[in-house]
């Protein structure tokens, strides 16, 4: 596993691409900076293989005797697609364990998912976005939660803080992607039940191409409650993305 940091102009942020498998490789990591030396290489990330003690070249694994000559084009790819996920932060659900959504589990589930080689041959990436409470942020997030406790659902609750309903962006996703070598015709899958994330991740001129959407059911529906998440927050949650979020998810029985 990987983990890549992606800032930008934009939101002044620090987005994360978690890849999973070696032939996915960042282009802008991997390219020749003016005056850098291999040691400076070595300390931004822009190696093959293993950092070990006494290693002095990026493009030589010593231990391996594996030349790098073009990182993201001259690589053999396997036949299967990779495997993506475009997940927004959730402080909540990820670090203090809410029961009110499961993002958690979702984040946990694409992981195991990509890396596993049986069920993603090609591996994959989790594009990290700092987009807290779909793009509110951490404190106005909070008050949805006060909000929901008073009787509201997720998506009034943003409306009546007078916000949208989902405030984020997928446009440095799309970046982060085709940096990634991800973008092009020979396509991605998509793990996701947002229809607008599938329209948004591939950008106003298809730069990214998703060839299959993968659903992401929650644990619990498929295990019959032993497994996952199992709350009466949660459920209300799912169900009102299904219902308002128009979230591409069959509503369990």
């Amino acid at each position: 596993m990987w983990l890549h940091v992606y800032s930008n102009s934009v939101d002044a942020k620090e987005h994360l691409a978690i890849v999973f498998g070696a032939h996915t490789r960042s282009r802008s990591l991997d390219a020749e900076r003016p005056g850098e030396t291999e040691l400076d290489r070595m300390t931004r990330g822009a190696y093959v293989g293993r950092l070990y003690p006494g290693r002095t070249s990026s493009r030589v694994d010593q231990l391996k005797r594996a030349e790098h000559t073009e990182p993201a084009h001259g690589r053999p790819e396997p036949a299967a697609l990779p495997l993506v996920r475009i997940h927004s932060e959730c402080y909540t659900g990820e670090t203090v364990w809410s029961a009110r959504c499961d993002c958690g589990e979702q984040l946990d589930e694409a992981a195991r998912l990509m890396a596993d080689p049986t069920l993603s041959p090609a591996g994959g990436a989790i594009i990290y976005l700092r987009q807290e409470g779909r793009g509110i942020g951490l404190g106005e997030k909070l008050k949805a939660y006060n909000l929901q406790d008073l009787g509201n659902d997720t998506y009034e609750a943003n409306i009546l803080l007078r916000h949208p309903a989902d405030a984020r962006s997928y446009g440095l996703a799309t970046a982060m992607l085709m940096d990634l070598g991800l973008g092009g015709e020979r396509g991605i899958r998509l793990l996701t039940n947002n229809p607008d994330k599938v329209h948004a991740v591939e950008g106003p001129g298809r730069e990214v191409v998703v060839r299959e959407r993968v659903a992401m059911v929650p644990l619990a529906w498929k295990t019959g409650g032993a497994q996952g998440i199992k709350s009466e927050e949660v459920e209300k949650y799912l169900s009102t993305k299904i219902e308002k979020f128009k979230h591409m998810l069959d509503q369990k029985s």
